[in-house]
């Protein structure tokens, strides 16, 4: 996940920077570094990308858009609502 599709993610799904910020778990600076793609900021670690695929779904359900749901983890939703639903 780069900087530029992590604000793309917000932007799609109208949350400002501190919405997204507290939606993971972060300080407000803290994020506008990482989508600004500070290089002075320690880059996007593991945790992050949890937590940004973990808001995804979240979004994508509040929305009603799948396609808020990060590529990697959509596909693994969708198999996962197919065996709840028995389809």
């Amino acid at each position: 996940m780069s900087a530029k599709e992590m604000k793309a993610l917000r932007e799609a799904a109208g949350l400002t920077q501190v919405e997204m910020a507290a939606r993971m778990d972060m300080g407000r600076s803290s994020y506008i570094d990482l989508e600004a793609d500070d290089p002075d900021w320690k880059k996007f670690k593991r945790k992050h990308q949890l937590q940004l695929e973990r808001l995804s779904l979240s979004l994508a359900v509040e929305k009603g858009d799948i396609n808020l749901a990060l590529p990697s983890v959509r596909r693994d939703a969708l198999d996962l609502a197919r065996l709840v639903t028995g389809g």
